[in-house]
């Protein structure tokens, strides 16, 4: 797949808990997550204890945040059953990561059966990226799945329906910009950029973390603007002052050479 995984350790919190607007962030990290951080990146065993407890007792956050935490420790053995429930009861950034484990295997005609699956999934819980994703495969098509310009114009414009998750509209503009699944539109891809850029500023001005993650993933990977790689360690730093869960695992990586 064209795009890599981006912003994986806590999974991309802004499909972890569904759609919701960008300024409810602020609520979603100090959570179920922010305990999954605690228990992952501080070896805090009583809040790995509380998020345990949460998912035994079948809750939807406490399963997400066990899922997240497995995710965090790099475990996949233990993480892909939390991420499968999580899945099951509706989580599209739980359907997205199984999705992204699948990307890494060995390309196979059932490795494409269930990684469609999964995108398909996720699509239909509201992420606009498994859609994103399902419009490029279905385009070049893949091991045992011939292309098919019909679906993937399907899931390119299903994505465009769901570009109120900003990161999205990041993808869906640099889609435009560089053909991918739709006629290159540099117009459009400005247009998607700007607005994307006006709704992150107001979030950042509401002291919302969220935000500063996503300016680093802009300026990280160059979305709408030019690649800045101090520009970037600027926002995710900002954004770990803050204690975000996503932003102190970035920036562990970050020391550990990216890995």
């Amino acid at each position: 797949m064209r795009q890599s995984i981006t912003l994986v350790f806590l999974g991309s919190l802004y499909l972890t808990l569904g759609l919701v607007p960008i300024h409810a962030a602020t609520e979603r990290w100090k959570g179920p997550l922010a305990q999954a951080s605690m228990a992952c990146l501080q070896q805090n065993a009583a809040a790995l204890a509380t998020i345990q407890q949460s998912a035994e007792k079948g809750e939807y956050e406490g399963v997400v945040a066990l899922a997240a935490y497995w995710v965090c420790k790099s475990d996949s053995s233990q993480a892909k059953p939390w991420l499968e429930k999580a899945s099951g009861m509706g989580s599209g950034w739980a359907s997205q990561v199984l999705a992204q484990y699948l990307s890494k295997e060995s390309p196979s005609m059932n490795n494409t059966q269930n990684l469609l699956i999964y995108l398909t999934r996720a699509a239909l819980q509201g992420n606009a990226w498994a859609a994103r994703e399902l419009g490029v495969i279905y385009l070049n098509g893949a091991v045992g799945l011939a292309a098919n310009p019909v679906k993937a114009s399907y899931w390119a414009r299903y994505a465009e329906d769901v570009k109120e998750i900003v990161p999205d509209v990041f993808y869906l503009a640099e889609s435009y910009a560089k053909g991918w699944g739709v006629p290159k539109n540099q117009e459009k891809a400005k247009a998607l950029y700007a607005e994307t850029f006006t709704t992150l500023r107001q979030a950042v001005a509401q002291g919302d973390p969220y935000a500063d993650m996503l300016f680093y993933l802009a300026y990280s990977k160059g979305y709408g603007v030019k690649k800045d790689p101090k520009e970037a360690l600027h926002w995710v730093q900002k954004a770990a002052q803050k204690g975000y869960p996503e932003a102190v695992a970035a920036l562990k990586a970050l020391s550990n050479g990216g890995k």
